[in-house]
């Protein structure tokens, strides 16, 4: 009997005998699905990996102190080194999964320096008992304080035979590995920040200042006679610095210069003669800042900023463009101290405290992005930070331009949602035009 479509109103009709799908169209329907399928994949994956997660307690049971500082070494990523308040200068040889007290320090330490043109060499800042030197990647240690008319080291930095100190009244170096100390001036500014910038006859120096009087809190000078010059050139006049960092010339070009303030962060890229404040950011201060050694392109900085203002914040173009670095600190973070660890791919540790709860923390995260191929320890700024008495006013702005990893997972979540939608609608405009298709045979 010939088939009688008026006897089938509610039935389907199939194009081939046995109500199944032609292979092409098989393949045109599930190869979109396949293809979601994997990008919801990639995104839970690479989500897992764009999360801080925090390291092992300082001493287990007992609560965190702050820390103010961090390093690791570039021959053995996994030894890092911290400077903490009351418990002295700690050393980890697991990542930070655990950590040992090394040097008591007078119980409280600023900064923590490895020196990158001397392998295992470690330098301290305590708040009270001066500068310590270490040649073992810090297992043991020696008080160097020849010289030094205050105790109180905030800031540390290194270049070849040279050694910059900031203390609480002024500056200092020395030339013979930390042996004996020379006064560089300035010993009405509390120094919170130095940096070495090398040249073809010798140094230029920078150091930054959050207290004093001054009519810049940015000095730089051109040589060891302590003669220090204001910081103009578009640097704000009367804006306290935290941090100092140095990163590697492009070819044909300068060596950048970034540093963290109470009125966000700037950059100079002629040896700090012009300053122009990096866009991108929330409008806040930065208390930490470093570039990639690996990368001068990619350049972390951090706040303590409140009202939700603190974090972590990464750019991967010379900081043309910012984003947030993962997720996953504490609610309005407060992030005391940064540090890289040269592994691959890159680890980035962020230390934060909580003045009002006291908790305290150090944080690690994966940076995919951040370059790691010949990696090699460049000359660059410790960040210091003192714990701000008051918390400073601020506002948040919508960082700009790239998106971090997270942001990135989120786009693949997106892809993937569209290309499902996009599906579902072609199959119910199939289901639409067959059932309109049979309702017009039935009419017939």
């Amino acid at each position: 009997m010939s088939p009688n479509l008026r006897e089938l109103p509610g039935n389907v009709c199939y194009p081939v005998a046995g109500n199944h799908v032609r292979p092409l169209r098989f393949t045109i329907l599930v190869t979109p699905i396949i293809v979601a399928a994997g990008l919801l994949g990639a995104a839970s994956a690479d989500a897992a990996d764009t999360r801080w997660s925090i390291t092992g307690p300082q001493h287990p049971g007992e609560p965190d102190r702050p820390v103010w500082s961090m390093a690791a070494f570039p021959a053995h990523p996994n030894v890092l080194i911290e400077a903490t308040q009351e418990r002295g200068v700690m050393r980890s040889t697991d990542g930070g999964s655990s950590w040992t007290t090394v040097a008591d320090a007078g119980g409280s330490a600023w900064v923590v320096h490895v020196d990158a043109d001397h392998p295992g060499v470690v330098y301290a800042g305590t708040q009270a008992d001066g500068i310590f030197k270490s040649l073992d990647e810090g297992k043991t240690w020696t008080a160097q304080n020849q010289g030094l008319d205050t105790l109180d080291v905030r800031a540390i930095d290194t270049s070849g035979s040279t050694i910059l100190l900031g203390t609480s009244a002024g500056l200092y170096y020395s030339n013979d590995a930390a042996h004996s100390w020379k006064s560089l001036g300035a010993s009405d500014l509390d120094i919170a920040a130095v940096a070495l910038l090398p040249k073809a006859n010798g140094l230029t120096m920078f150091a930054g200042a959050d207290n004093g009087t001054a009519p810049s809190y940015l000095l730089r000078s051109e040589d060891l006679t302590g003669a220090w010059t204001p910081v103009s050139g578009g640097f704000p006049g009367g804006v306290t610095v935290a941090a100092i960092a140095t990163g590697l010339a492009p070819a044909g070009g300068q060596a950048p210069v970034l540093a963290g303030t109470a009125q966000g962060a700037y950059r100079s890229d002629d040896r700090g003669a012009t300053w122009i404040l990096v866009n991108g950011l929330p409008a806040t201060d930065f208390n930490a800042v470093q570039f990639n050694p690996a990368n001068s392109d990619q350049i972390y900085v951090a706040s303590d900023g409140d009202a939700g203002s603190g974090g972590v914040f990464r750019s991967l173009d010379r900081g043309a463009t910012w984003s947030p670095l993962g997720a996953g600190l504490p609610d309005h973070p407060r992030v005391t101290a940064l540090a890289l660890q040269p592994l691959s791919p890159v680890q980035v540790l962020a230390a934060n405290w909580n003045p009002t709860s006291a908790n305290a923390g150090v944080y690690r995260i994966t940076d995919p992005g951040a370059a790691v191929t010949g990696a090699t320890a460049a000359p660059s700024a410790s960040a210091t930070v003192r714990a701000s008495p008051t918390p400073r006013p601020s506002t948040v702005s919508e960082p700009g331009g790239r998106r971090s990893t997270a942001g990135q997972d989120w786009e693949k979540l997106g892809i993937a949602v569209i290309v499902l939608l996009l599906i579902a609608g072609v199959v119910s405009l199939r289901r639409w035009r067959i059932r309109r298709e049979d309702q017009r045979t039935y009419l017939r």
